[in-house]
């Protein structure tokens, strides 16, 4: 299978509107007309007013991100006969699926979940300071949307002073990367570039709110 096919597969996959489903058959709304119009848990929640649905979006998004970038890992050189080290890029596909679904007009969610299952994917310890980061700052600032920017724009700086730890959680599949560093840092930055993405139509409304 060729790259392309892959990054065309991944991209589908990303693209299932999970949120926008559930919502649809259950309460018969339109996602994306309703809430913040985010096609994601969060909105998902405060729609339907239901932790437990909010939570199976969140579950089934993150699964999105994690299960395609695993199974790219352990069958990418023994059976697709592609080397490892490009699995960054059918991971953007897969995270621009579900940011910009062709199913809904390409709307979608703002990746939060999906990109943390990638990178849990590829280094769980990188998800764990992403949460450490978000949870001091939203304690701080005490708005989710600049927290998530903040956190987002900061989460690439630890692979760079906390090398010698970070790269000891890597995927025992990625053991034969030669530079670590570019490899994590490239697919941790181009995650936080294509969730970023979906963050900038909330905080410019929050700006012109506050003036």
């Amino acid at each position: 299978m060729s790259l392309i096919l892959i990054c065309i597969l991944f991209y589908l996959i990303g693209s299932f509107p999970t949120a926008y489903l559930l919502v649809k058959f259950k309460y018969k709304k339109n996602l994306s007309d309703e809430g913040s119009g985010n096609v994601g848990a969060r909105n998902t929640f405060h729609v339907t007013n239901s932790k437990l649905y909010g939570i199976i979006v969140l579950v089934i998004d993150f699964l999105k991100g994690l299960i395609p970038v695993l199974w790219f890992l352990k069958y990418s050189e023994t059976v697709l006969n592609i080397d490892i080290d490009l699995v960054l890029i059918p991971s953007v596909f897969l995270l621009l699926g579900h940011n910009f679904s062709v199913w809904i007009k390409f709307k979608g969610g703002r990746g939060l979940a999906t990109g943390a299952g990638m990178m849990v994917a590829i280094n769980f310890s990188i998800v764990i300071i992403w949460l450490l980061i978000y949870s001091v700052l939203n304690k701080l600032i005490k708005n989710v949307h600049i927290s998530s920017v903040i956190a987002l724009v900061i989460l690439p700086l630890p692979i760079i002073f906390l090398q010698g730890i970070i790269f000891d959680f890597n995927n025992p599949l990625l053991a034969n990367i030669t530079d670590k560093f570019q490899f994590l840092f490239s697919f941790c930055t181009s995650v936080c570039i294509v969730i970023l993405m979906k963050h900038i139509e909330p905080i410019l409304a929050l700006l012109k709110k506050n003036n």
